[in-house]
């Protein structure tokens, strides 16, 4: 993965704040970015950022989604799609235990917020990375579709799983609106302007639909006490920074309402995660 170091101001932009169109105050310094925070509203994001272009090159880096919280999962993973069975190497390593209890409490969560129904209808993942969840979700009953950045991504999720992934931004995939599920697993805060994404999945998700999501926030211990050194902070990809209340405020402004917030990272959708939150939407009626 390209280090920060290697960014310059030549790669960047300033933006400013999604709801209040201002620019943020600046909280932290991190050059050639900055980590500021709106004075209207609060919500935290990154300004200067990368570029599009820049972001691009990110995404489409092999290694870009190895290490961190996800170690070798995902080699690990796609050596196990190609052979159809776990890796000695990393098969069983944390990081792919780890998935591999997100993606079967993430489901369950699923079927509890649909009140025990049947898998079946129609599912989209927006950042569906290798593909993983997809997969599981079409083995549950499932008739899925996905969204990836990363041009790396989505490729082995088409050609090795043989999943419907569209390589792109989300307002530009050909979707069909009256998703029963749109998820979105650590992907809000990569995305150019979170309302816009928003409202985007509230015009794909069915009516009587569930939106489901995890992002780190902000307001976590880990981030308040790490400050700069807060693992998660990554100003090149991670743009915007949440808190369970301006979560609720994009939200709502996109015609959303946040239902359920999941910290605790005892529980199977967020295991062990003390940075991170899973959060239900449900579609405000007529918005």
């Amino acid at each position: 993965m390209t280090e920060l170091a290697s960014w310059t101001a030549q790669d960047t932009e300033d933006v400013v704040c999604c709801l209040c169109r201002v620019p943020g105050t600046l909280v932290h310094d991190v050059a050639p970015f900055g980590v500021v925070r709106c004075p209207q509203c609060e919500l935290v994001f990154i300004s200067p950022r990368l570029r599009p272009e820049a972001l691009q090159r990110l995404y489409d880096d092999v290694g870009y989604f190895e290490g961190g919280v996800y170690g070798s999962a995902v080699s690990s993973a796609a050596a196990d799609a190609d052979d159809g069975a776990p890796s000695a190497e990393g098969g069983w390593s944390p990081a792919m235990l780890l998935q591999r209890t997100w993606t079967a409490g993430r489901l369950a969560l699923i079927d509890r917020e649909r009140g025990g129904a049947a898998a079946g209808g129609r599912l989209l993942e927006v950042g569906a990375g290798y593909g993983l969840f997809l997969a599981a979700a079409r083995e549950a009953g499932w008739t899925t579709s996905g969204v990836e950045l990363s041009r790396t991504g989505a490729q082995h999720a088409q050609d090795t799983l043989g999943l419907d992934v569209f390589c792109g931004q989300l307002e530009d995939a050909p979707l069909a609106s009256g998703f029963d599920v749109v998820c979105a697993w650590d992907t809000a805060e990569h995305v150019p302007d979170p309302l816009s994404f928003w409202r985007t999945v509230r015009s794909l998700v069915a009516d009587d639909g569930v939106v489901l999501f995890s992002t780190p926030y902000v307001s976590s211990l880990p981030a308040r006490l790490l400050g700069t050194r807060w693992w998660t902070l990554k100003p090149t990809e991670h743009i915007w920074h949440f808190t369970p209340r301006t979560h609720a405020l994009v939200l709502a402004r996109a015609g959303l309402a946040l239902t359920r917030v999941i910290r605790s990272p005892l529980a199977p959708a967020n295991a062990g995660r003390l940075d991170s939150l899973v959060g239900v939407a449900r579609p405000i009626p007529g918005a």
